[in-house]
């Protein structure tokens, strides 16, 4: 007699492969966690060098045509209290005169335009500022362009001089994204 056999997957095969893509599921999801906050500090790293860009490019442009622009910068601060600064910049049109003492951001006569950082849960942890071979961390920092070449000052400094601004978790200020600019207007991104 012909015997017809079934193939089938038995209740204990059915749970060890549920189990077995549940464990897959969970590691998936654990890491994913974690390279989330990577990513986000990643963008927002980005998205500040994509600023200080656009700031040389609005200089290059010649939009300082602007009534009373003389040029564009970003202004940086970690200042601890509020927070909030932590949480921000200011990219500004520079309406002072054109000597190196005013090239830093005043509020006012400078007209802000304040730029959350991008991603939550990341923030300024260390803005360092010096000449080359010899930054010192401070509190806060402006980063000047002046037209047409641009011309691009650190605070007041025009020759020898850079600064570099860290991104941090939040919650893990060991995961970092350190902008750097120098007076040529060489922009770079480091993971320290």
């Amino acid at each position: 007699m012909d015997k017809i056999y079934k193939k089938a997957f038995t209740l204990i095969e059915l749970l060890a492969i549920v189990v077995v893509i549940s464990i897959f599921t969970i590691i998936f999801f654990i890491d994913y966690g974690k390279d989330s906050k990577v990513f986000a500090l990643e963008r927002a790293s980005r998205k500040v060098a994509q600023d200080l860009r656009r700031t040389q490019e609005m200089a290059a442009s010649g939009l300082a045509g602007e009534v009373g622009v003389k040029g564009y910068g970003i202004y940086f601060d970690q200042a601890s209290t509020p927070v909030d600064k932590r949480l921000e910049y200011i990219l500004y049109n520079n309406i002072n005169s054109v000597s190196s003492a005013d090239m830093p951001y005043a509020n006012p006569p400078d007209t802000p335009e304040i730029i959350p950082i991008s991603e939550p849960g990341i923030m300024i942890c260390d803005i360092k500022y010096g000449p080359v071979d010899n930054m010192t961390s401070t509190n806060n920092v402006s980063v000047s362009f002046l037209p047409p070449d641009p011309i691009n000052y650190i605070q007041d400094n025009r020759i020898g001089y850079e600064t570099s601004i860290t991104l941090c978790v939040i919650t893990n200020t060991n995961q970092k994204r350190t902008i750097n600019i120098n007076n040529t207007g060489r922009i770079e991104i480091t993971n320290p």
